[in-house]
């Protein structure tokens, strides 16, 4: 049996307009975004910090394991 190529799916239509906000609505906006971007540095900060730690622990000696 042959094989076929699938039927192309119609497209799914997309609204790029951007949505109009109130000048009180779009500062909450900024602001939800600017308080959500610093948690996500923070917790970024946090795991190199962590990963900083661990390695400072198990020491250069990791490296001369045997094989």
């Amino acid at each position: 049996m042959a094989r076929t190529r699938p039927q192309q799916a119609e497209p799914v239509p997309t609204n790029h307009e951007p949505v109009p906000m109130t000048e009180q609505e779009r500062g909450h906006f900024h602001k939800q975004r600017r308080s959500r971007s610093i948690a996500l540095a923070v917790a970024l900060g946090v795991v190199v910090v962590l990963f900083y730690v661990i390695s400072l622990i198990q020491g250069p000696g990791i490296l001369q394991r045997p094989m």
